[in-house]
Order: C-alpha cells, then structure tokens, then sequence
C-alpha cells in the first residue's frame, strides 16, 4: 500500500496545529519508523507546543493505538482533537505523577521521543526512568541534542553531567562483554543521575544499538528472542586454504550443539 512520507505530510499540513521539525529529521524518521507504520503502535512525544505533532503522527502511523504527548506548559491542557487516540498529559516528564498518567494510557511504547527541555539532566533521567518501558524492537529518540553541547543546558564536550557523556557511557554499555577494566556500569553511570539513584546492568542490557545524526540520538531496543550482544559465529563454505581456523570453530559449535565434547577434546 502506498504510504506518503512524513515529509510530504508536513507539506500539506498547511491548516491544524503548529507542528515544526528540523528538516533532517523528517528523512531520517521516515526511513527510521517505516517499519511501524501499519501497526497499532503506542508513541509517546515529550515536548509538544502547539500538538501539531501528534497529528502528523497519527497521520504517519493511521493504525496507532495511542498517540500520547507530554508537555510541562500547562497551557498545553487546552488542546483538543478529533481522535480520541491522542492524549495530551500535562507535567514534568521526570516526575512520578506525569509518569504514572502516561502508562495508564499506555504502560509501554513502541517509539519514545524526547523533544523535552533538552537540559542533560531531564535527558539523563528521561531515558533512565522510560528505556525500560520501551517495547522489544522499539526505538528511544531524543531530540535537539545539540543542545548537550550549550553549557546553559548543563552540557558541554566533557561538562560532568552531561548527556553527551552519558550517552557515549551508553555506547560503551554496548561492549561491556569486552571491558578489560575492573569497573562496573553503576560506577560509570553515576556522575551522570542524581545520587543514590540505583543502576544495575538491566539498564542497557537490552540495547541493541546506539546511532546519532546532527542533534538526533536514536537507541534502538533488542527484538524479542534476538541473541544478546554478539552472538556467536556464523559460519558458512567449507574452503579454508589461507586459515582454517573458522572450520574448527564450527566444528566446535556443532559438537556442543549435540551434547558433545570436540574429537580433540576426547581423551
């Protein structure tokens, strides 16, 4: 079935509600979120103005289940629409009554986006407090990211706090399996969430890749049943004249495959 691009339907928003994007993400989420577009997907946006966002996204993704939007200008209350599947829910996304307005629509999401206050703080915590709830395979976007570099946004290239810093600490998370270093995930994240807060491995466990574009972070969240991390080999032909060790490797995998032990390893 045919699909207009978001950017074509940004094009032809010219009546409703303001709604404004830089122009790269427009390309960037419509390659991005193609793959959600016919399902009944719960997208959560923090940061909505004037809500013309929610009604593009409903018009990108027209079998969504929940469209909810999350502003903390209280003057976003008064905004209305047609379809009942768009919420609006008015509060600081960081706190546990906005929180818990939100998964009652909806307690888990398909796409999150940040689009927030940008200060690396609220991107910080935003990502601690909502990741978890974001669904197998789905995707956490954070917006403006620019941002992170504007020392009035506590940001900066090495500012202590900031979300570049956390989020490279996320990147690292990525390769934990390979840290030759004797230090724990909690002990790196710490400098970056206001004391005390618990951290353990669940926090990125399920990540399955970090990508950035100009001011753009998108974390993408493990499908169910997907190996963690690297997985193993995969190994295919059966020519090896240069080094023939990836052969042994399978044949190593297969062995333990069946419950037993390698020709080389049996006494």
């Amino acid at each position: 079935m045919f699909r207009k691009s978001l950017r074509t339907l940004y094009e032809e928003h010219s009546t409703g509600k303001v709604s404004h994007k830089w122009d790269l993400y427009l390309d960037v989420y419509d390659r991005l979120f193609s793959p959600y577009r016919d399902r009944p997907i719960d997208l959560v946006e923090v940061g909505v103005q004037n809500g013309g966002s929610l009604e593009l996204w409903l018009k990108f993704f027209p079998r969504a289940h929940r469209i909810i939007g999350c502003d903390i200008d209280p003057r976003c209350a008064a905004l209305r629409y047609s379809d009942p599947r768009i919420s609006v829910v008015v509060g600081p996304i960081n706190e546990r009554a906005t929180s818990e307005q939100i998964t009652r629509l909806a307690p888990e999401f398909d796409i999150f986006i940040d689009d927030g206050s940008h200060t690396s703080a609220d991107i910080n915590a935003t990502f601690y407090n909502y990741f978890h709830r974001v669904r197998p395979g789905g995707l956490f976007v954070i917006e403006d990211l620019h941002c992170a570099y504007f020392p009035e946004y506590g940001g900066g290239l090495d500012a202590p706090g900031g979300s570049m810093g956390f989020l490279r600490i996320l990147a690292d998370a990525l390769h934990k399996d390979h840290w030759r270093e004797k230090v724990t995930l909690a002990e790196r994240v710490a400098p970056y969430l206001p004391p005390g807060t618990p951290v353990d491995d669940s926090l990125t466990a399920d990540m399955l890749g970090i990508s950035f574009y100009d001011s753009l972070c998108v974390i993408e969240k493990r499908a169910a049943g997907k190996p963690a991390r690297l997985g193993p080999h995969v190994i295919v032909g059966d020519t090896a004249i240069v080094d023939s060790s990836p052969l042994e490797v399978r044949r190593r995998q297969r062995a333990e495959a069946l419950g037993l032990r390698p020709p080389q390893d049996r006494s």
